[in-house]
């Protein structure tokens, strides 16, 4: 039988695991772009990264950097549109300390594409001493 302060040392261990967040280490997020008129590009919700559903449309959670795919999807009611033009998939590599926005860019009729901007996430470089 644990002694209560051994049983004291790893609860707290364990609370500090516990605590341990996806900001505690460099990240990477993907977010919905915003809509541009000039450029033709409009809001894409991001539904799944890696296969798993995401909580927000509109950004993930802290990721991981190195190879994902995410899933991306454009409808609009203004036009039909089948299930193959609904959604996209991108792989990306994403970079530590990286947000990556995509938006869905129109080409031509219902055909759209996604394209990604991405932009350095200050506060994470900061933390973590990435700099670009």
């Amino acid at each position: 039988m644990l002694s209560q302060r051994a049983g004291a040392c790893l609860a707290g261990l364990a609370a500090a695991v516990v605590m341990a967040g996806p900001y505690d280490s460099p990240y990477a997020l993907v977010e919905a772009g915003d809509p541009n008129a000039a450029r033709n590009e409009f809001a894409p919700a991001i539904t799944r990264v890696d296969g798993e559903s995401t909580r927000d449309p509109r950004r993930t959670d802290p990721i991981a950097p190195g190879k994902h795919r995410v899933t991306v999807r454009f409808e609009t009611a203004r036009v039909t549109q089948s299930p193959q033009e609904v959604s996209r998939e991108v792989e990306l590599d994403l970079a530590a300390c990286t947000r990556y926005r995509i938006v869905a860019r129109r080409t031509e009729g219902t055909n759209w594409e996604p394209h990604v901007y991405q932009e350095p996430i200050g506060e994470c470089a900061k933390k973590f001493g990435k700099s670009k």
